[in-house]
């Protein structure tokens, strides 16, 4: 039987996938250059337009963008079925959460440059914390759970909200242990023979980011439309 000072020491420890993404996730400077850029191409192309359809423009591209990286990872990672070996680098994360791990870095990325893009500065702690908490919790509503609420939603941006004002390490340890738990059980699927895995990794993570860049676009869409108190995180 676990023991409460075991419990409590594991509800301390960060789960391995959030370290992995924490470590690995792209720096404030390069969210910024992504976003910066589709921003200038959006206002050439079209000079006549709101600031907020630019916005909108510019997530579709960022969506766009790391929908086709999710996609060639999860044919290169799912490799691993048929070439044993390969993933070498991403065992230590064990089985199917290595095949998580690149997927939702990717995911964490795309959330970090639709951030910038809304406006929210990913040199504050809390900006960054929040893009991690959108791309897991966008993540697990594709799987056919729930953060509680729907994410695109005025009541999942309140709940987000509310854990960037409080408890916002638990809430990403429980986000990313979630993530970690039903994706690892889903990624067996990649382990099929004669290279089956490949195609299903590529569509899968396509599908997974396309849906997680959605719901997080909508999301700072609803967010734009609510006055904060201290406007793009503290």
């Amino acid at each position: 039987m676990t023991s409460q000072a075991e419990k409590e020491a594991d509800n301390k420890e960060d789960p391995k996938l959030l370290k992995f993404i924490h470590r690995w996730a792209m720096s404030p400077e390069d969210a910024k250059e992504i976003a910066r850029k589709y921003r200038k191409q959006s206002e050439s192309a079209y000079p006549q337009d709101e600031p907020t359809r630019h916005q909108e423009r510019v997530a579709d591209k960022i969506i766009g963008r790391y929908a086709k990286l999710s996609a060639m990872s999860g044919g290169a990672t799912a490799l691993t079925g048929v070439v044993p070996g390969i993933g070498t680098a991403l065992a230590a994360l064990g089985g199917g959460l290595a095949d998580t791990a690149v997927c939702m870095k990717l995911q964490v990325d795309m959330a970090c440059c639709l951030a910038e893009c809304f406006g929210y500065d990913l040199n504050k702690e809390d900006a960054r914390h929040l893009a991690f908490l959108i791309a897991a919790g966008g993540a697990i509503e594709k799987a056919g759970e729930t953060v509680g609420v729907k994410l695109a939603s005025e009541a999942g941006v309140r709940l987000l909200r509310s854990y960037i004002k409080g408890a916002t390490l638990q809430a990403l340890k429980e986000f990313f242990r979630r993530v970690g738990l039903v994706f690892t059980r889903k990624a067996l699927e990649r382990t099929l023979p004669f290279g089956v895995g490949v195609v299903i990794g590529s569509s899968a993570n396509y599908a997974l980011t396309r849906y997680v860049g959605a719901q997080a676009k909508e999301w700072f869409i609803l967010d734009r439309k609510t006055p904060h108190a201290d406007p793009k995180v503290s």
